[in-house]
């Protein structure tokens, strides 16, 4: 595609596409939408096709690697693309295209639209360069400029609940990025290396600082991927974004957390392979591995209470966009599973990791398609609350389309890409299970089952509330008077909803042509890949039928939830998340309070006793100083008129010079 082009520089244009596309977007949005919008569209085009270029290389098990010098002291700023992180930039990318054609229609009601499109490249730029960067500490640069210019589409509307809700986003997002420095501190301490890439730990035993460097960053990662109970940001930020912002930040935002999670799994939980295969196995490396699946039994509960919690916290929803955002927590909880299988199974995890990496792609199509589609509803009638909705099938039936499709997808219908995904975790928990023999992951199992009849339960909920039965009499006549979507909400969607389908009726060529090749990236052992996930068998009769007993549950659930008026209750205050995180914000501020006083007082007298130093000091300097007609103490020191005070300042930057030359260059051939 690049002949004669050096391809390692692909990521690198990848980054720097959007970023500089978001200020060409700003000036242009000042004389002229139209262009400013087509330049919005083409920039995310142009950074897709760059992300495409890469794929002959990272699909023949090659890696792309680029760097540039001194950008992120004292390191380099680096890249390295494989097959994984390539699947994560890919479907980043597509579902930001649909995303930013949706955008120009429904934009159009939305007041600071320059200031929107541009900040969206210029997440976009941070969103990408987070599976592209090639060590830690350029990941956690990209990783923060995301955070940070995705705020800005948080509070976009500029309402105080948009800025509450955007505050919350932010201080979660700090402390995140303050736990995956100090987690790395610690790593790079220990290892003497931050680079991503697997099996670069050097220690075969259990060492205390490498697994509280792995929980300090999995923290960090987990606030952004979801994972409970630092979720509590995503039902807040959702419903006050505009929905194609809403999209974003649950289709793909939240995979860079768990796209973080996997590689600090990846390279601070797998020791280095310089002993062989047969010997980590053996027993060498026996109190290690020992240690490693401890973690990922840990992440698999995590990951079973996250699905679990977000299903619970999506059934009592009112608002779509509330009941989509808990739908991703919960969704956020099948991928941990998978990667805490993983790291529990080892050198034989190689199917939590597939399941894991299918369900990145499959969550971030279903569930963008999801939110646009909200978007429309949105757009078309300002009202979100499924109890005051209903009939827009006959009004909206392309968007009723969608999200009939989007709903089979999450709900693991066969024929729909959730389904593949969904199979193969289930497969994995299943086999970790059966490895040990632990009873536990038997229920771990069947709460996997119910969360997943769960899901179906609640978008039956939302397709017969909004879609198909009668709307209220109130909003009779504003639904009566919807006239369809406009053409590029009708692209963005169809975009998204037919690889839903292609996907769900084609599962083993995307298996195929990414899931494996990223698989292979990773240190599982090949013969397991080989036999166990190579032409595996989706549709083989006992998933099938498993999957149909959970969409059976579902709809009985559901009919059960409609006949008894469960769906019309509401949980008391006190036992929302809300309630919680607001105690809990409060006590923290009081904690903080108290310590702040203490530094305070502190801080005050050593103040003072500076000031009485500083002040003694200067006295003392003015009776040295040359001035004529004053005093004659010293003037000898006095040269071509230059003060003592200037002369003393020049002699201690000539020190600090000397000092840095030290440093820099050593002295004897002795440096540091």
């Amino acid at each position: 595609m690049f002949q004669g082009f050096d391809l390692s520089i692909l990521p690198l244009l990848a980054v720097l596409i959007p970023a500089v596309g978001a200020g060409i977007v700003a000036i242009i949005s000042f004389y002229s939408s139209w262009w400013r919008n087509f330049a919005a569209t083409v920039i995310t085009g142009a950074t897709l096709f760059v992300i495409l270029s890469m794929y002959p290389v990272v699909s023949g098990g090659q890696v792309i690697s680029f760097q540039l010098f001194n950008i992120v002291s004292p390191l380099n700023l680096t890249f390295r693309v494989d097959s994984f992180s390539f699947i994560v930039a890919l479907i980043a990318c597509f579902v930001w295209l649909a995303a930013t054609i949706f955008s120009l229609s429904y934009m159009e009601h939305e007041q600071n639209r320059g200031r929107f499109f541009s900040i969206l490249l210029l997440t976009l730029s941070g969103t990408v360069g987070v599976p592209l960067a090639g060590d830690f500490l350029s990941l956690l640069l990209f990783f923060e400029i995301m955070s940070i210019s995705s705020y800005v589409l948080v509070v976009h509307t500029q309402t105080d609940e948009a800025y509450s809700a955007g505050d919350l986003y932010l201080y979660l997002g700090v402390a995140g990025g303050m736990s995956i420095l100090a987690g790395m501190a610690l790593f790079y301490f220990r290892n003497g290396t931050l680079a991503i890439a697997p099996a670069t730990m050097t220690a075969p035993g259990i060492d205390i600082v490498v697994p509280i460097a792995a929980i300090l960053m999995i923290i960090g990662f987990g606030i952004k991927a979801g994972m409970a109970p630092l979720h509590i940001w995503l039902p807040r930020a959702h419903p006050v974004a505009p929905a194609p912002a809403s999209a974003l930040l649950s289709g793909v935002m939240i995979k860079t957390g768990a796209y973080g999670i996997i590689s600090v799994v990846n390279v601070m939980l797998i020791p280095s392979l310089g002993p062989s295969v047969a010997q980590h196995v053996s027993g060498l490396y026996t109190e290690f591995w020992s240690m490693v699946s401890g973690m990922g039994y840990v992440i698999i509960w995590i990951g079973i209470v996250t699905m679990f919690m977000g299903v619970i916290l999506a059934i009592i929803q009112e608002n779509i966009k509330k009941m989509l955002a808990c739908s991703s927590i919960s969704q956020m909880g099948f991928i941990l599973v998978g990667v805490g299988v993983a790291g529990y199974l080892k050198y034989e995890g190689a199917m939590g990791m597939a399941g894991a990496s299918y369900h990145i792609i499959n969550h971030a199509l279903f569930k963008s398609a999801l939110f646009l589609a909200a978007g429309v509803i949105a757009y078309k009638l300002g009202e979100l609350n499924m109890y005051k909705l209903g009939g827009l099938w006959k009004k909206l039936p392309f968007t009723t389309l969608v999200v009939i499709i989007a709903s089979l997808g999450i709900a693991g219908f066969p024929f729909f890409n959730g389904y593949a995904s969904k199979t193969l975790l289930h497969h994995a928990l299943v086999e970790a299970y059966e490895h040990y023999g632990v009873t536990a992951l038997l229920e771990a199992e069947r709460i996997f089952m119910i969360s997943a009849a769960g899901t179906v339960l609640y978008y039956l909920k939302f397709i017969y509330l909004v879609f198909l039965r009668r709307p209220p009499e109130e909003l009779a006549d504003s639904i009566n008077k919807i006239k369809g979507e406009p053409r590029s909400m009708k692209l963005g969607m169809a975009m998204l909803a037919v690889m839903i389908v292609f996907i769900g009726f084609n599962p083993g060529y995307l298996l195929n042509m990414l899931i494996i090749p990223s698989v292979s990236t990773f240190v599982f052992c090949p013969g397991f890949i080989e036999h166990h996930i190579v032409g595996i068998n989706f549709f083989a009769a006992s998933d099938i039928i498993s999957s149909l007993v959970v969409l059976g549950l579902g709809a009985l659930a559901f009919a059960i939830g409609l006949k008894s008026g469960l769906f019309s209750m509401s949980i008391p205050a006190w036992m929302g998340q809300e309630f919680f995180a607001t105690q809990f914000g409060k006590m923290m501020v009081s904690l903080w309070n108290g310590i702040s006083n203490v530094f305070v007082s502190i801080l005050g007298a050593v103040g003072k006793g500076f000031s009485v130093v500083f002040q003694t000091g200067f006295s003392i300097l003015q009776g040295l100083d040359y001035r004529p007609g004053k005093s004659d103490t010293l003037r000898f020191i006095n040269l071509s008129n230059i003060d003592f005070d200037v002369i003393l300042i020049m002699g201690i930057l000539a020190g600090a010079l000397v000092v840095l030359f030290y440093l820099q260059f050593g002295i004897f051939g002795i440096g540091i």
